[in-house]
This record gives C-alpha cells, sequence and structure tokens, in this order.
C-alpha cells in the first residue's frame, strides 16, 4: 500500500468532536492516510498490527465508522465465489478532510463557510453598486482573496471602506476604472489601500449611516 504522507493531520472537526472514540479518531485518519486513488484497502490485519488491537475490535471499529457515515466499505469479491477478495474504504467527502458534521455534531466548518459566503454577498453588492459592476459573489478566486484578507483580521468595514477610497480615486479615470475589480482591490495591497486618505463624500455618509443603522458589519 502506498502512503504519500509525512505525517498525520487530524482536523479539529474530528480531533474534539464528542461522537467519536479516540480510536474512532486514529482510525479515520489512518483510513484518510491511506485513501488514495484506489481507496483504501488495508485489512483487519492490517490494522490490528498497527494498533496493536485484536483483529475483531478493528472490525468493529470501522464498522461503526461506516454507520456514521464517515466511510464507505466496498467488498470486492472473486467472481462465482462468495468469499471476499477485497475490502476497499473510502473517506466520506474527501475534500473537506472526510469531516463535516458528524451525526449533526460538530459544524463549525459548515458555519464558517456560511458566514464567509454571506459577508462576501455583502462585499460584492456593495462593489458592485458603486462601481457600476456585475462581479459575482460565487467566483471561488473572490472568495480566496475575501477569506485572506478576513484571516489577517480585516472587517467588512474595511472592505466597504477600500471600495469607497478606490472607487472615488479610479472610477473617472479611464485608465484605471478597469482596476475596480475584486482581484485587485481585495489583494495583498489591500492594507495600503485601506490607509489611504480619503474625503468621504455626503453619499458616502448617507450610506455610512444606513449601514450603522442597519447593523451592518
Amino acid at each position: 500500500m502506498e502512503r504519500a504522507f509525512k505525517g498525520i493531520w487530524i482536523p479539529k472537526e474530528v480531533w474534539l468532536s464528542k461522537d467519536l472514540t479516540l480510536q474512532e479518531k486514529v482510525f479515520l485518519v489512518e483510513i484518510d492516510s491511506l485513501d488514495n486513488e484506489s481507496g483504501c484497502y488495508a485489512s483487519n490485519k492490517y490494522f490490528a498490527e498497527f494498533f496493536g488491537l485484536s483483529k475483531n475490535r478493528c472490525s468493529e471499529v470501522i464498522k461503526s465508522l461506516e454507520k456514521k457515515k464517515l466511510i464507505t466499505i466496498k467488498y470486492i469479491r472473486d467472481e462465482g465465489k462468495k468469499s471476499i477478495k477485497k475490502r476497499v474504504m473510502r473517506v466520506v467527502d474527501k475534500s473537506n478532510r472526510g469531516i463535516r458534521n458528524v451525526e449533526g455534531g460538530y459544524s463549525e466548518n459548515l458555519e464558517e463557510n456560511n458566514t464567509l459566503s454571506n459577508n462576501t454577498k455583502k462585499i460584492l453588492s456593495y462593489l458592485n453598486s458603486k462601481a457600476d459592476k456585475n462581479f459575482k459573489h460565487t467566483s471561488k478566486k473572490t472568495k480566496d482573496l475575501i477569506k485572506a484578507r478576513f484571516n489577517e483580521g480585516f472587517t467588512v468595514k474595511d472592505f466597504y471602506k477600500v471600495i469607497d477610497i478606490k472607487v472615488a480615486e479610479w472610477k473617472d479615470d479611464p485608465k484605471m476604472e478597469k482596476y475596480l475589480r475584486p482581484e485587485t482591490l481585495f489583494s495583498n495591497k489591500f492594507e495600503g489601500y485601506l490607509n489611504q486618505k480619503h474625503k468621504e463624500s455626503e453619499e458616502d455618509k448617507l450610506l455610512q449611516q444606513i449601514r450603522e443603522i442597519r447593523g451592518d458589519d
């Protein structure tokens, strides 16, 4: 079996889950590390030797993970025979490292994604209204840029301010107007744009008052 890794990373949704036992957690990450293009086909004997457990106990843990819908199991049999030739296991939704919600329990990733999506909608709606554009909030590249800035500690208000500053500076400039786009405004130059001096127009002041009344971030 091929193992393409330099260690084991345990997602916080797995490590902090109260719906998984410690054995289930380590089994899950071990299956995940072996889940390559062909899936994980490690036997109970392999897990028994690896974890120092009985084969029956390994079988129980694996069946529990399947019951909790964290892995899928497919049994491959010899043609015309009932005996099992190979067991292939797959981690569910591997693109999100297998764990998104353990039986309705831990769901921080889902909440974080919803927050990012909502903030992206707000920010893109504001940019489109101010710059007369039609950028889509569903763009992965735009989401990644906005998420990167949030990870640096910036807020929705900071995005609004950068948009106000650059729209005032570039909107009426034929050469610069084309740069009123997410990949420019929300790039690693974001902090520099944010610290530019900006003279608010009466419209900007009114919009800010409206946002404060509505309680927008």
